[in-house]
């Protein structure tokens, strides 16, 4: 099963600079290649001659050319002298998962081909993309979590609240299975053991019910939107999810 391609990092990666990949000319000197890369904070540039991609200049080729000479001269010098001429080249449609070993010998990889450059991606592209999709699913993980030590610690007997709250689904519901514990919760769980307990909550929780279970729904959708593939990352309220994550592990940490 195919979660990721190239081009979903790419697209993620220049979503605030979109347009053509920047490139350098195969006669620019190594200074232009410098201060092109200082300017937009990039550690390689692809280097092109009549629209061809011939290879990649990087601070790393650059600096072994200065160290073997005695008296580099940047200024006049073409980068085709520090020219990695065998850059590996995949399909905008290849899957991140499959460029790991790749990754573990290269700093980047470039998306497309000599004739058509499409992009270029760096362990750092790959790591923050897969950091940003997973972060949805740890915001509700850590919500859940700060949920369940609200619950222990301020409610007197959860055993036995858990049985008084739940008894009456399970009685009519030959689906439902009563939950032993806490962790055998399922976000709708959460819910309605907090508005059904609120006396034995912070009252913080009480004077805002009215935003606790606006909170505690949107959170639900939202987690089931995920866990059941309806929705991608992308797609979420990360702001709606930052506020509930904050909210709720704020009170968790001041019990």
């Amino acid at each position: 099963m195919q979660f990721f391609t190239a081009d979903d990092v790419l697209t993620h990666s220049t979503a605030a600079t979109p347009g053509d990949p920047v490139t350098i000319d195969l006669d620019d000197s190594i200074q232009t290649a410098l201060e092109i890369m200082l300017d937009r904070d990039f550690d390689q540039l692809p280097v092109e001659s009549d629209g061809r991609v011939e290879g990649v200049v990087t601070y790393k080729s650059i600096a072994r050319y200065v160290k073997s000479m005695d008296a580099a001269n940047v200024d006049e010098t073409s980068v085709k002298i520090t020219l990695n001429t065998n850059p590996n080249f995949v399909d905008p449609d290849h899957d991140i998962f499959e460029l790991f070993d790749t990754f573990a010998e290269d700093d980047f990889i470039l998306i497309g081909d000599e004739q058509e450059l499409e992009g270029i991606l760096t362990r750092y592209d790959i790591l923050y993309f897969i950091e940003d999709q997973v972060d949805p699913f740890l915001k509700i993980g850590g919500i859940e979590e700060s949920l369940r030590h609200i619950f222990r610690e301020s409610v007197d007997d959860v055993d036995q609240r858990i049985e008084e709250t739940f008894a009456d689904r399970a009685e009519h519901d030959d689906q439902y299975d009563l939950p032993a514990d806490v962790e055998d919760f399922s976000f709708d769980d959460y819910r309605l053991f907090m508005m059904r307990n609120l006396d034995q909550l912070p009252a913080r929780l009480a004077d805002e019910r009215s935003m606790v279970e606006n909170l505690l729904e949107d959170v639900r959708d939202t987690r089931n939107a995920l866990f059941h593939f309806r929705a991608e990352a992308d797609e979420v309220d990360r702001d709606q999810l930052d506020l509930a994550h904050s909210y709720f592990t704020g009170i968790a940490n001041s019990l």
